[in-house]
């Protein structure tokens, strides 16, 4: 069975209009996407916490107490740009 361009228009308007409906007030749609978007950041936190120690350590290990500063700053400033660019 084919559709028209007008009967498919009609099909993703009325499916659009359902999702609408049954969105949370706070404009989630499902009901476990709050406990998701938790966990999510909680993992996302969990990595860059794990990240920024692996740059602090190898900084330290590669430049010492001298050198190390600097390292981790360039370091740093490279995470910064390369989230910067993501966003």
């Amino acid at each position: 069975m084919k559709i028209t361009k007008r009967q498919l228009k009609q099909i993703v308007k009325e499916e659009k209009q359902k999702l609408l409906q049954e969105a949370n007030a706070d404009g989630t749609i499902s009901l476990d996407e709050e406990t998701e978007s938790r966990i999510f950041m909680a993992d996302v936190e969990e990595q860059m916490e794990s990240l920024a120690r692996f740059v602090v350590e190898e900084s330290e290990r590669i430049g010492g107490g001298f050198r190390g500063p600097g390292i981790k700053a360039r370091a740093f400033k490279l995470l910064a740009n390369i989230i910067h660019d993501y966003r």
